[in-house]
Order: structure tokens, then C-alpha cells, then sequence
């Protein structure tokens, strides 16, 4: 069975990282001696898609591709009030690492909805994307909403402490909605 390897970062954010990648022994004792944690799951979903068997686990329902954007969009809305416009698309075209990006100039999210391999990735996977562009967009139109003087980007490093902060307050308030089942 395949696995996926999760980096926790010490603000409970989460990172999907590839093990091929990193000394994976190495980078759980320096992720620990930060304060976060390395998680090992089993990657049931894409074992089904892989090696499809006769007796295979019925799938999730699935949203339509066209669904998504609304979907998130609104998911969105019931745990934080942008100050700024933004535009999101779904796009369909299969890659191999990219799960997603931001463009700060067209204040643009883009999500990519399917892997090279392994098809259509899960809406849980594609949410997650999601959280993580919008942090972004967050951080480079309204850092005041978080009391910062500006944005935290430092040239050459993708990500800054202020968007870490960003990411895990709004992975916070989506596990504190779906725990209240609203």
C-alpha cells in the first residue's frame, strides 16, 4: 500500500511532501526538534485509483469539476471575509508535482485538479490546495488582518512566517467548522 508522507509544521500547518525527495529519518528529528511532527498515512484513495481491484471500496461522491469553484468559494466564505477580489480557476490540465498556484498581479488562485498519473485528485487534497493559494492571496492584499505592516515575503523563499501564521488560522477555522458541523 502506498503512503503519504504529511510535514506538520509547529502552527498546524500542513505540507504533503515526497519521501523520494528527503532523508526522511533526518527531517522527522529536525521537524520534532522545531516542534512539529512527521505523519505516515496510508493513501487509500490513490491505491483504489492505481491497482483497482474486483472488490474495490465504493468512491466518494465526487463534485462535477464545474462545482468546485462555488463550492470552495463558499466553504470559504463560512470561515473568513476577504477584503479583496479575487479570481479562482479550476483547471483541468494534468500535473506532475503543481497543485496549485497564486499570481498576486491578477490576484489570481489557481487550482489544478488532476494528476499526471493518477487522475482526479481527492476534494479534500484539492480544498487543502485551496486554503493554502488563498493564504497567499491573504497575505499579499490584507497582511493588517493578520497585524502585519506588510507583506512577509522574503525574495528566494516561498513562503513566509506571516503566511504560515495565515494558513493555520484558516485550516483552524475549517476544522472548527466541520467539528461543529456547521
Amino acid at each position: 500500500m502506498s503512503e503519504r508522507y504529511w510535514l506538520v509544521h509547529p502552527n498546524g500547518g500542513r505540507q504533503l511532501i515526497d519521501p523520494r525527495q528527503f532523508d526522511v529519518e533526518r527531517l522527522a528529528e529536525q521537524v520534532q526538534q522545531i516542534g512539529g511532527r512527521l505523519i505516515v498515512e496510508p493513501d487509500a484513495y490513490r491505491e483504489a485509483n492505481v491497482e483497482p481491484s474486483v472488490a474495490a471500496p465504493a468512491r466518494r461522491f465526487e463534485p462535477p469539476i464545474s462545482a468546485l469553484g462555488p463550492l470552495f468559494c463558499d466553504r470559504f466564505a463560512k470561515i473568513y471575509r476577504c477584503q479583496s477580489d479575487y479570481e479562482l480557476e479550476i483547471n483541468v490540465r494534468p500535473t506532475t508535482r503543481v497543485l496549485g498556484g497564486y499570481y498576486k498581479t491578477r490576484k489570481l488562485v489557481r487550482i489544478y485538479s488532476h494528476d499526471r498519473q493518477l487522475g482526479r485528485r481527492p476534494l479534500d487534497e484539492l480544498f487543502d490546495t485551496y486554503l493554502h493559494e488563498m493564504a497567499h492571496h491573504i497575505e499579499y492584499t490584507e497582511p493588517d488582518s493578520y497585524h502585519a505592516a506588510a507583506c512577509g515575503r522574503v525574495p528566494g523563499r516561498m513562503h513566509s512566517r506571516l503566511f504560515w501564521k495565515i494558513l493555520g488560522d484558516l485550516k483552524w477555522r475549517w476544522a472548527e467548522l466541520q467539528r461543529r458541523g456547521d
